[in-house]
């Protein structure tokens, strides 16, 4: 029994000697670098997401609803529509190739995700956070034309035309809101009314998918209230008399952009589907959103990738 101890003593005690060799090089040397578990350069199954990385994560609605192609009709006809502007005029029957729109406005979290690929600036309003998770879902604001467009060229899309948002919005019947031609209501659009809180600090959005009970005839939500949007054109109040009745592109120069839809700080008549705005590619407001289209397959262009520069 102590032959057996001192064999096993000796065994050990020639273990420990040659594991403190093998470790006086790594002491001695100052190219030998020790693992560090302290480090951030972890697996990155062993690194916590830094807070702003986890909200990129969370998910929200998507999705793009598809828009046959065909005629419908533009713009206003002042006998039925006593809000109707002048840059409305004439109503006429345009024609669109098939396309794709995005369901749902832009939302935060989606823009999170090309600011962190892109590294651009984030919007005004949001702060360290950069937003409160109950935000998430809202749509993004304070985006420049400029953002917008880079934003859907990053997601391999683009803004959509003017007359491909108002045929998405309205139809091919001409109605003057996405559920027909009644009066907005509490129930089917963020839109201002009595009690309305108008100029809040943070203003009252709601989620991208709520107001299902206001979605376009093919199934588009919110294109009537909580943001207005961008779409591609300058704008032009004179261009529906031009005869530009198929694809239209709207005006090859101009000083504005167009945004549509109206916001929930703005009265109804200007959320009707044939009201027309338009603002410079830097403005940004608290009012306006954005969404993004698709080309059909046969009509897609190829894919550009988009890098933005700062805008003041």
């Amino acid at each position: 029994m102590r032959q057996r101890v001192t064999i096993d003593g000796r065994r050990l005690w020639g273990m420990t000697l040659s594991l403190a060799l093998c470790l006086v090089p790594l002491a001695l040397s100052p190219h030998i670098a020790l693992a560090n578990h302290e480090s951030s350069a972890q697996p990155p199954l062993w690194t916590p997401l830094d807070d702003v990385e986890r909200m990129a994560t969370i998910e929200v609605p998507g999705g793009m609803v598809t828009v046959p192609a065909g005629e419908f009709l533009m713009g206003s006809d002042p006998r039925k529509d006593r809000a109707a502007g002048p840059q409305e005029f004439p109503q006429h029957r345009v024609y669109l190739d098939g396309f794709q729109i995005d369901r749902y406005e832009v939302s935060n979290v989606e823009y999170l995700r090309f600011v962190l690929a892109t590294g651009v600036d984030w919007p005004p309003f949001w702060r360290a956070q950069p937003f409160l998770e109950k935000m998430a879902t809202h749509p993004v604001i304070n985006v420049s034309w400029q953002e917008a467009d880079a934003y859907c060229r990053w997601a391999g899309k683009r803004l959509p035309t003017e007359a491909e948002w108002e045929k998405a919005a309205r139809g091919d019947d001409g109605r003057m809101f996405p559920w027909g031609d009644e009066p907005a209501g509490w129930i089917k659009s963020n839109i201002a009314h009595s009690g309305s809180k108008r100029g809040a600090k943070y203003p009252p959005l709601a989620n991208i998918n709520r107001y299902d009970k206001g979605v376009s005839p093919y199934g588009v939500y919110q294109m009537a209230g909580n943001v207005s949007e961008w779409v591609s054109d300058w704008f032009d109040p004179e261009y529906y008399g031009r005869g530009h009745n198929a694809n239209p592109q709207g005006p090859e120069t101009g000083d504005l952009k167009v945004f549509r839809g109206g916001s929930w700080n703005e009265d109804p008549e200007v959320a009707r589907s044939a009201g027309r705005n338009g603002g410079e590619v830097t403005r940004r407001s608290y009012l306006t959103g954005f969404r993004c289209a698709k080309s059909e397959a046969s009509h897609q262009p190829s894919a550009i990738s988009a890098q933005l520069t700062n805008t003041p």
